[in-house]
């Protein structure tokens, strides 16, 4: 039994180094939140003494405290950089696909037919509720000078003619009663479930969302000393476990010889 026991302790620490792993790979990731694992003890409850059965990984959370603000400066041209400071959450729509996802990462630009998309093509929409409006400028393209109305979540911009131009909708930020029940996928996003909840819509500012900061974006909010210390714990549980292991085979070793 204690060969499993042991087993359990290199599950977990294995866990543990995978999160934090994941967390050092994406320091520098823009909007990206890191996640911590979560242990709870296994009891054999019908044991009339002892009974530990070792460790299991109840959840692997994600922490949405607020990353770090960088000005940029981008928000001139056809580029916008956009940072949140609070709640909220970008909403955006990859045009060949149903279903909005939800981001913090506001790296932003127009395209050759006034869209305003992030670095994978997707389309900031209104976040005005699923479905949104996709935020497309009009006239001649390509677009300068864009700016943020951060009263009225408008953005304007100035056509290659030279004509001011918005970008249709005002700019909603979205929010959910429960952020720990959204999934996590890939490019820094995450899809509504419902553990998150009916999520709500407002302008920057409004009730509990925060507000846009044009020219910026928010860093992860990684602090790297901290997992770095988080990677040497778990390492060191890794070997303790492993010792475990090592010494029941040795006392397994010598029980057999003394039976032989």
């Amino acid at each position: 039994m204690s060969f499993y026991t042991g087993l359990t302790g290199l599950k977990a620490a294995t866990t543990d180094l995978d999160t934090t792993s994941h967390n050092i790979a994406n320091a520098s990731t823009t909007g990206f939140k890191n996640s911590r694992a979560e242990f709870g003890d296994l009891v054999d409850s019908n044991a009339t003494m002892g009974g530990g059965l070792g460790v299991k990984t109840q959840a692997v959370n994600q922490l949405f405290g607020q990353g770090g603000i960088i000005t940029t400066g981008n928000s001139t041209g056809s580029k916008l950089d956009l940072a949140i400071t609070g709640n909220g959450f970008f909403q955006v729509k990859d045009p060949n696909t149903e279903g909005a996802v939800y981001t913090r990462a506001g790296s932003f630009y127009v395209d050759v037919d006034g869209y305003i998309v992030n670095n994978i093509g997707q389309r900031l929409q209104d976040g005005s509720g699923p479905p949104g409006t996709d935020l497309q400028f009009t006239g001649t393209m390509p677009v300068d000078n864009i700016t943020i109305d951060k009263a009225t979540g408008n953005i304007d911009a100035r056509d290659a003619t030279g004509v001011t131009v918005t970008a249709g909708a005002p700019l909603n930020l979205v929010n959910f009663p429960n952020v720990q029940g959204l999934k996590q996928i890939s490019d820094t996003s995450w899809l509504e479930t419902t553990a998150s909840g009916v999520p709500t819509f407002g302008l920057p500012g409004s009730g509990n969302l925060g507000t846009l900061m044009s020219g910026a974006l928010e860093t992860s909010n990684v602090d790297l000393t901290e997992q770095l210390v988080n990677m040497i714990v778990a390492q060191r549980n890794f070997q303790a476990n492993s010792k475990t292991i090592t010494v029941n085979n040795t006392l397994t070793e010598t029980v057999t010889n003394m039976i032989r």
